[in-house]
């Protein structure tokens, strides 16, 4: 099953980067504006090219529920780190973005300290659906409250700033909706398919991923990728593991192997780093 659940988070991490391009693209020449902001997306859904993003990204969001459904959230989660590499390459291929020789260490080095981060982290365990609905609320309050003040000052910084700040909300949001997802899939994995519209973190993890999607949007139309990635592709699998271990209890490796994934962690986030300066993601500035 954690094979499995492996698989189909690479998968969705794949998804998310075409959706991200192909929404990228079509959005390319708009501009971010705290009071067009509902306006926007309302000419992006004339639009074919952004449409066909939203349904790449819906069927990423299918495979990573699944895998939540199958595994750990801290093993699913921070595999979608891999949206980043792969945005890189799409945006050299669909945006006019050229790769430079350090993008492709730094998909080295991204591929390689995913691997061994899942491998020798190693998580157990975990009780999503025994989490009293206190905690639930406490821990969805505080993490909604980041999410809105990074809103708040994010509408009143520049171009992109505001990308990088709206960014980091999205993800922030997105990690919380895979916190939620991962519930849902195993209320769905217990009792079957018609628990889906059953169990309450199923309108929960819908509710914040719209929230989450309107961020992006917002983000994506600001600022240049290289502005947007970074924040989407760390908060979101940060805020997930945090979830995950002090939440549901999911229990890690320690000694050194423990030592040894937080290296991993740590190189994850020179990787980030080093491809969200890629001159591929340079191309398609925002307005």
């Amino acid at each position: 099953m954690t094979g499995l659940a492996i698989g189909l988070a690479a998968a969705a991490g794949l998804a998310a980067a075409a959706g991200d391009v192909l929404q990228r693209s079509s959005a390319r020449h708009e501009k971010s504006d705290p009071h067009e902001s509902v306006r926007l997306l309302v000419r992006l859904l004339r639009r074919p090219l952004w449409l066909l993003g939203v349904l790449v990204s819906l069927g990423g969001l299918v495979s990573h529920i699944t895998a939540l459904s199958l595994g750990q959230i801290t093993v699913v989660q921070p595999l979608l780190v891999t949206e980043l590499p792969l945005a890189v390459l799409g945006s050299a291929l669909f945006l006019g973005g050229r790769l430079a020789p350090r993008d492709w260490v730094g998909v080295a080095l991204l591929a390689a300290s995913l691997a061994g981060f899942v491998s020798l982290l190693s998580p157990e365990g975990g009780h999503p659906l025994t989490v009293p609905g206190p905690v639930w609320a406490i821990g969805a309050g505080l993490v909604l409250g980041v999410v809105a003040v990074l809103t708040v000052v994010a509408w009143r910084r520049g171009r992109d700033t505001r990308a990088a700040l709206l960014g980091v909300a999205s993800g922030t949001g997105y990690g919380l909706s895979g916190a939620f997802f991962s519930a849902a899939g195993r209320q769905v994995a217990q009792h079957g398919p018609a628990a889906v519209v059953l169990t309450w973190q199923t309108y929960a993890a819908v509710a914040v991923g719209l929230l989450s999607f309107y961020l992006l949007q917002n983000a994506l139309a600001a600022g240049a990728l290289v502005a947007v990635e970074p924040g989407v592709t760390l908060t979101n699998p940060l805020v997930a593991v945090s979830w995950g271990v002090v939440v549901f209890g999911e229990a890690t490796a320690t000694g050194w192997r423990l030592v040894g994934a937080l290296g991993c962690a740590a190189l994850i986030v020179v990787g980030v780093f080093v491809l969200s300066r890629s001159p591929a993601l340079q191309a398609g500035r925002g307005g």
